[in-house]
């Protein structure tokens, strides 16, 4: 009885662990809701490129394309986000235009000008036609932001915004994000030539899991625009962990002893 009552236990401890959420945070539930939106087919956008020129956004589809979220007026994270980019360029600089595009979009259509969006972009790349620079209006901006699962909020002269970039596939489905600033180019190129990898349905498990934890292990740094692993957090689940284990390990040591004996003895 008692072997099935510890077994029970630690099977809901285990579970409840990696099940839990951390406190609700406006940081947190950015993470969980760009996850929810991973599958979902986008909208139809109306946007201005670098040059003043509208074009609807279904004008990329047919092939895969990255999408990022910026604010030029920003100093560092949204440069590193786009330099990051280049680099993807750069990896597979003869690809682009023919494998996938990439469409950058501004979310302070106020300050950013497309004459502002041309100077800054012309700093990553020379080819406008294939990775295009853009804003629209507030409206058109909260719709596809909110689509993508992506956070900002205006504070002062400057945003707060989970560091993110989104591939979407071929046929308009939003089918993976990259987190983070200083991304690899492999990140974001194998989900444009593997997108089977990357459904939905793969990420969960064990893998998955750990994933989110990792995920909820950062927290945002208003000082930098960016995120940090939260040290005390996985300082407090460590040691809840192993004074709960320790616990029971001395509550039933001779049940448990005696469980994984005769576990060993049966497997041999």
């Amino acid at each position: 009885m008692k072997r099935l009552f510890l077994l029970s236990f630690l099977f809901l401890y285990l579970q409840a662990s990696f099940a839990a959420e951390p406190p609700k945070s406006e940081q947190q539930t950015s993470v969980v809701k760009s996850e929810d939106v991973i599958g979902r087919k986008i909208g139809e956008y109306k946007l201005i490129d670098q040059d003043g020129r509208e074009f609807n956004a279904s004008e990329f589809a047919e092939k895969p394309f990255v999408v990022s979220f910026i604010y030029t007026s920003c100093i560092h994270i949204c440069p590193t986000i786009t330099l990051s980019l280049s680099n993807v360029v750069r990896e597979k600089a003869e690809r682009l235009g023919k494998d996938y595009n990439i469409l950058t979009v501004s979310f302070d259509p106020d300050r950013d000008t497309p004459q502002k969006l041309k100077e800054f972009g012309s700093n990553f790349t020379k080819d406008f036609a294939h990775w295009r620079f853009t804003t629209a209006g507030k409206e058109t901006i909260d719709r596809m932001t909110r689509d993508f699962g992506f956070f900002y909020k205006k504070d002062g002269d400057h945003f707060q915004h989970i560091n993110m970039v989104s591939v979407v596939d071929a046929n308009g489905h939003i089918l993976n994000h990259v987190y983070g600033i200083d991304f690899k180019p492999d990140q974001v190129l194998s989900p444009i030539y593997h997108p089977d990898k990357f459904k939905k349905g793969d990420k969960a498990g064990f893998a998955g899991l750990l994933e989110k934890v990792t995920l909820f292990c950062y927290k945002y740094d208003p000082s930098t625009n960016s995120y940090k692993l939260d040290y005390p957090l996985l300082l407090q689940m460590t040691l809840e962990g192993t004074l709960l284990f320790s616990i029971l390990f001395f509550v039933w040591k001779k049940e448990i002893i005696g469980f994984f004996s005769g576990f060993r003895k049966k497997k041999d």
